[in-house]
């Protein structure tokens, strides 16, 4: 890489970590976010669109899978946690999720039904990155402090 873009580089690492010392954890929480959410939208899309499914209903589903999948990749890539007893670790995730997806539910719902107004599939998928962006945030102060530092 040439020497300008290392100093680039460099001078952004150390003003970032003025800012927040674990920016990168950030950074790549929001990355495992991303494959998260992707897979809770799609499973949402598919549910309600090709089988029809209630909208809140799906979102049990879609959430749900998009937090296994948060967890094993968080527990592995973002926190570099081996802690081995997983199921104990599991449950404390899924015990922050369960109040993301009730979070989850409620914005989904006030936005769908009293914001919008509107239930089509692209009101939908909107809400949902909505929520999904505000939940995001919760999930990350909670799990940082807990889920992946208690059981280290």
């Amino acid at each position: 890489m040439k020497w300008w873009i290392m100093d680039i580089l460099t001078k952004a690492d150390s003003f970032l970590s003025g800012i927040y010392k674990d920016y990168m954890k950030f950074v790549k929480y929001m990355g495992v976010g991303v494959l998260g959410t992707a897979v809770d939208l799609a499973i949402l899309f598919s549910l309600v669109s090709f089988f029809g499914m209630y909208y809140l209903f799906a979102n049990i589903i879609s959430y749900s899978a998009g937090t296994v999948v948060n967890f094993f990749l968080n527990k592995r890539y973002t926190f570099n946690n081996t802690y081995k007893k997983v199921h104990f670790q599991f449950m404390s995730f899924a015990a922050v999720a369960a109040v993301g997806w009730v979070l989850s539910e409620i914005l989904l719902y006030i936005f769908v039904d009293h914001i919008f107004m509107d239930s089509s599939n692209l009101t939908i998928m909107i809400s949902k990155v909505i929520a999904t962006f505000i939940v995001f945030v919760y999930n990350y102060i909670v799990n940082k402090r807990t889920t992946f530092k208690i059981f280290q």
